[in-house]
């Protein structure tokens, strides 16, 4: 614990554990703990031995392999162990005293999660349209915020904070290891995810937050209709209902947009498809590689900023002194701070208000990357009734968290509008799940025929 402590205060991440990089060790009774110390103690030894750590403050989870592209999560599966995990979780199951205790942390986790997930997004939001506000240019701002993700997991996993890829029991078990094989694998998805990020600060640029996230609603849609054309995908009556109030809802609210922009409506469509094809492959690349959850983003974020540094580049690297000149001085002009006035006393007030224009930079990419991982960790949590709530609410909290501090106007059918194309995309959660239960069932009866 003390080593894994120096080692986040060593790269400024301290905020990693209250984030829950790791899951809490599961509470045993006094007597299931006297029955299996000593098998406790022979298995720690044995991991030594290996020269595996036990590492006590990241234990291994499972994530839901659709969960993590935001998509409805498949059923929970038990946990598989890792070595570095085996001994303290090979032992029995907690006694009946410690079910309820046991259940009410659960809760508290889940909401943590949720809540440190709204927070990471809301802020983003409104960090990434500031910042472009002063730097316009999405390719370059792009690269930087996923390169800061690629960085902070290679550093999470340098110091083992993070399991790195290949260490869990799964990933083993599917033989994974960097080399030019699982790059190709990772690619295209990672390609898919390049996509969809550079067109949203696009449309980002172009338009407002609110109208971003209300065109994003139309996401399923996209999804239903691209995986029923190009992979042969068939959907039930009741799921291409709910495409009329997701569809409806997005056209009207555009229309009635104060600050409508065409060219934005198109980035933020073209971020949906880019979204929709990058959830229908991302299950052959876990197949493939083994790899799910954090790791899997993590191994996305490093092969994706190989990809997009020399398109950046090329796209606008001539552009980096002037655009980063430029910057600096609006930042002091429009005092453009990650904190309010009257927040911070001095000297920190003279140092960060305004923010540097670096600084600033480098906590919008380090909260586009814990934003979607806290995300992971959430939606690993949930059910898929309550994955669909949580992705219909984070819709809301981030319109209104825009119109409350960016002061974008919207119009009381714009909003109305957007309520109606999210409460449409719910609707579409719940008609999937019902859809893919009723063909399980299907294949269960047929197979006791």
């Amino acid at each position: 614990m003390e080593r894994a402590t120096r080692a986040m205060a060593a790269v400024g991440l301290g905020a990693a554990r209250s984030l829950g990089l790791g899951a809490p060790r599961a509470r045993l009774s006094s007597r299931s703990t006297r029955v299996t110390a000593s098998a406790v103690s022979a298995r720690r030894g044995a991991a030594t031995a290996t020269g595996v750590r036990d590492t006590r403050l990241f234990r291994p989870r499972v994530f839901s392999n659709e969960a993590s592209f935001g998509t409805a999560a498949a059923p929970r599966r038990a946990p598989r162990v890792t070595t570095a995990g085996a001994a303290s979780l090979s032992a029995p199951t907690t006694s009946s005293d410690d079910a309820e205790p046991g259940e009410r942390g659960k809760s508290l986790r889940v909401a943590w999660y949720i809540f440190v997930w709204y927070f990471l997004n809301a802020v983003f939001a409104i960090i990434n349209k500031r910042t472009l506000g002063v730097f316009p240019h999405f390719w370059l701002l792009s690269w930087t915020q996923i390169g800061v993700g690629a960085a902070f997991m290679l550093v999470m996993w340098r110091f083992r904070l993070i399991e790195p890829p290949g260490t869990k029991t799964h990933e083993r078990e599917n033989g994974f290891e960097w080399n030019w094989n699982t790059v190709k694998a990772l690619a295209p998805t990672s390609a898919l995810h390049l996509v969809a990020h550079c067109t949203a600060c696009a449309s980002y640029s172009l338009g407002s937050v609110s109208f971003f996230m209300l065109v994003k609603a139309a996401e399923p849609a996209c999804s239903v209709f691209l995986t029923s054309v190009f992979f042969k995908r068939k959907y039930s009556k009741l799921v291409w209902l709910t495409m009329l109030p997701i569809v409806g809802g997005v056209a009207v609210g555009s229309t009635n947009e104060l600050n409508f922009s065409l060219a934005s409506f198109i980035c933020a469509m073209l971020s949906n498809v880019a979204s929709a094809l990058r959830s229908a492959t991302s299950k052959d690349v876990q197949i493939t590689t083994g790899l799910s959850g954090v790791n899997l983003y993590g191994a996305m974020s490093v092969v994706g900023a190989a990809l997009l540094l020399p398109v950046s580049l090329l796209m606008e690297g001539g552009k980096i002194y002037p655009a980063y000149v430029v910057a600096k001085e609006q930042m002091v002009a429009k005092n453009v701070s990650l904190f309010p006035d009257g927040f911070l006393g001095e000297p920190l007030r003279s140092f960060l208000q305004p923010t540097p224009f670096l600084l600033y930079l480098l906590v919008g990419g380090l909260l586009f990357h814990l934003y979607n991982q806290t995300s992971y960790q959430a939606l690993g949590e949930l059910q898929p009734l309550d994955i669909s709530v949580a992705n219909a609410v984070k819709r809301v909290v981030i319109i209104m968290a825009s119109v409350a501090v960016l002061k974008n106007p919207i119009t009381p059918l714009g909003g109305a509008s957007a309520a109606v194309a999210i409460a449409g995309t719910f609707l579409y959660s719940l008609a999937s799940q019902k859809q893919s239960a009723d063909e399980a069932e299907a294949k269960r009866k047929k197979k006791t025929e």
